[in-house]
């Protein structure tokens, strides 16, 4: 955890992306602050501990946690808990339940229980942030449109035109305005439109006395810490009451962390168990200043990098503006109107909602889909533990009655490297490596590549006229034909799964230095079981393919994670993204950005069915072309040889030697 939290100070300490943080962290405060007073009135609370939790707590998790773009702050799926706590036990209740919340996060993190959060599915994790998106549309409409009308009723009185003269036409033209200027500013990362909408809004409205609702008076002082203390015969009640609480708080944060790489395309995803106790730290000291629970927000993340955020600085800025306008600036800040920051919410809002994530899993997986509705169901109801336990019950059955691989791709690392490309799956090393400890001129080392030994199963096939080279493990039934290139020479080693076929002229080739991480170990390149790729294709690591996937001819698939039972069409180009499990990229498409990944249609049954028909008939083409080799046959003229030596070692012997000690070996491929 140290060396993945250091890394991260590495990228703020250089600076390169002060500008950036600086403006993202003040947009992001000024959405933060009235939703940390409005949260602590919600909950039955002084407004000062939303102020106390934000600033404070913002700050301690910023510099701490695990999730370098995460933002922390009281948060409203806690609310109806909190106002619970603090209607039974006052202010004070709820400050001891923070600070049980705070040794609970921390007992999670040393127990590393957050890798757990990288086995939720992605439906569950999609209808969380669709449901945020809902209810935080639910919640800001009315404030847009500048009256107390509920979204529901809004929508029964639609018939009835009457309900427009209650509008707030100011106000709507002050959310409006900060909504058009964010959403169509979208393209000029470096413009921070939030701000400066806020800004004309807010100087406008008071230039010209617009009669609208404001922020309003913040106060100026924070308390001085003390440990709460309730009487010792209530004690008991309130942690069987504050343990819920405080998982869901850890629950959140960790999910909110996952959805936060998902919209930032992280290339480094968070480390959930630094995050825990980064969370875990700020709800001790929160607790200790009178505050209230926090946890990491996907709202105000979702600002965060949206407004061009790139390290964990621009979190920390937004805690200490927080800090700074409660004290200094508490006057101007209560001028800003709160449809304005409506206006940025609603935008939030609907970019959380993944209504393509939705479509595709009707499509394609039903029992998903029903994981979706109830997750984002539970959400909106404000039953959110509940929903999550529905969700996860749903998707897993799912995934046990379809016995299929499900892969998760860069998620829960134990460690990170600066050129690792991806993580798949859990760590269950099924071999074992000692690395080359050559060391001299640049040419040695490809030339340790060059003489590395090939591994591959009895029944493969390689034939003659291919060109297999490295660190390579294939196999039982691989087919590699006539005129490919297999080459683990720059880049190595490479991975080729059982009954996997290479066809003719197809070049599999990687970078130096480059890999992905599957079941603990790295590999330049990885092809799964039952891969087909026809003619002409090419596979560039660092990359990964999944199991049963088509590559069609003449395609190109380069530094990309490709899931399992995909189809890659005729001339198609997949270039630094990553494809979900069971998409079709059609013929001549060129896939590269993760919205074209995205967007990607369902494969059908007939091109599954088709693979395995390929897949199927080469595995006879290798047994036909083996038994023909062992034939006696006349005199070839000499020529060289392009494979390099293999022999079958187990893996204890692999520890032992290292990759595969030159040896002599009978036959040929």
């Amino acid at each position: 955890m140290f060396s993945d939290w250091a890394s991260t100070w590495k990228d703020v300490l250089r600076g390169k992306s002060l500008g950036a943080d600086l403006l993202a962290g003040i947009t992001v405060a000024a959405v933060a602050l009235p939703l940390n007073l409005a949260l602590a009135v919600v909950s039955g609370l002084p407004p000062i501990a939303g102020l106390i939790a934000g600033s404070l707590g913002g700050v301690i998790a910023g510099a701490l946690g695990g999730a370098t773009l995460q933002v922390t702050g009281p948060a409203a799926a806690l609310s109806m808990m909190v106002l619970g706590l603090a209607t039974e036990f006052g202010p004070t209740g709820v400050a001891m339940a923070t600070v049980f919340t705070g040794f609970v996060l921390l007992s999670l993190s040393a127990l590393r229980v957050g890798k757990l959060a990288g086995f939720v599915p992605e439906a569950v994790l999609a209808g969380f942030t669709t449901g945020v998106g809902i209810k935080l549309l639910d919640a800001q409409l009315p404030e847009l449109l500048g009256f107390n009308y509920k979204v529901v009723e809004i929508a029964q009185m639609m018939h009835r035109p009457e309900w427009l003269h209650d509008v707030s036409w100011m106000a709507a033209v002050s959310g409006l305005f900060v909504a058009f200027l964010v959403t169509t500013s979208a393209r000029f990362k470096r413009f921070p439109a939030a701000l400066v909408g806020i800004a004309v809004v807010t100087f406008v409205s008071v230039y010209d006395a617009w009669d609208i609702e404001r922020v309003g008076a913040i106060p100026s002082v924070f308390p001085s810490p003390s440990f709460p203390a309730i009487e010792e015969d209530r004690w008991l009640d309130l942690l069987s009451k504050a343990t819920p609480l405080a998982l869901l708080a850890g629950v959140e944060s960790l999910l909110s962390a996952r959805a936060v790489d998902r919209m930032a395309q992280a290339k480094t995803p968070h480390n959930p168990n630094l995050e825990l106790f980064g969370q875990g730290v700020a709800n001790l000291a929160v607790g200790m200043m009178s505050g209230m629970p926090v946890t990491g927000v996907i709202v105000r993340s979702g600002v965060n990098v949206q407004s061009g955020a790139r390290t964990r600085l621009s979190a920390m800025v937004h805690a200490l503006v927080l800090g700074a306008c409660v004290l200094y600036l508490s006057q101007y800040i209560a001028r800003i109107p709160l449809a304005a920051l409506a206006g940025l919410l609603c935008v939030v809002g609907v970019r959380l909602i993944e209504v393509g994530t939705f479509i595709h899993l009707a499509r394609a997986k039903r029992m998903q889909v029903v994981a979706f509705a109830l997750t984002a169901a539970g959400t909106v109801s404000g039953y959110l533990m509940m929903g999550l336990v529905a969700g996860l019950v749903v998707a897993w059955l799912d995934h046990y009655l379809r016995r299929g691989e499900r892969i998760e791709s860069g998620k829960g690392a134990a460690s990170h490297h600066p050129n690792l490309r991806a993580v798949v799956g859990p760590p269950k090393p099924a071999f074992t490596y000692v690395r080359e400890s050559e060391r001299g001129p640049e040419f040695q080392k490809w030339l340790s590549n060059i003489r590395a030994h090939v591994r591959r199963g009895k029944s493969s096939y390689v034939h003659q006229q291919a060109n297999v080279v490295g660190r390579i493990v294939m196999e039982d039934h691989v087919h590699v034909a006539a005129g490919s290139s297999v080459r683990a020479d720059e880049g190595a080693p490479f991975f080729i799964g059982a009954n996997t076929n290479i066809q003719d002229g197809v070049v599999i080739h990687a970078l130096k230095d480059k890999f992905v991480r599957v079941k603990g170990d790295d590999w330049a390149v990885y092809v799964g079981k039952g891969v087909s790729i026809a003619h002409d294709a090419l596979v560039h690591g660092p990359c990964y393919v999944g199991d049963h996937t088509f590559i069609g001819f003449k395609a190109v698939v380069h530094d990309s994670i490709v899931g399992a039972h995909c189809f890659i069409g005729i001339g198609a180009v997949v270039v630094g993204v990553e494809i979900p499990e069971g998409r079709f990229v059609p013929h001549g498409t060129i896939v590269d950005t993760a919205e074209k990944a995205a967007a990607l249609p369902p494969v059908s049954e007939a091109q599954h069915a088709f693979n395995e028909d390929v897949v199927e008939v080469n595995r006879g083409l290798a047994e036909a072309y083996a038994r023909q080799g062992r034939r006696p046959s006349a005199p070839a003229t000499p020529r060289r040889r392009l494979v390099s030596h293999v022999r079958r070692v187990d893996a204890s012997a692999e520890a032992e030697a290292g990759w595969f000690p030159p040896a002599r070996t009978k036959g040929r491929f």
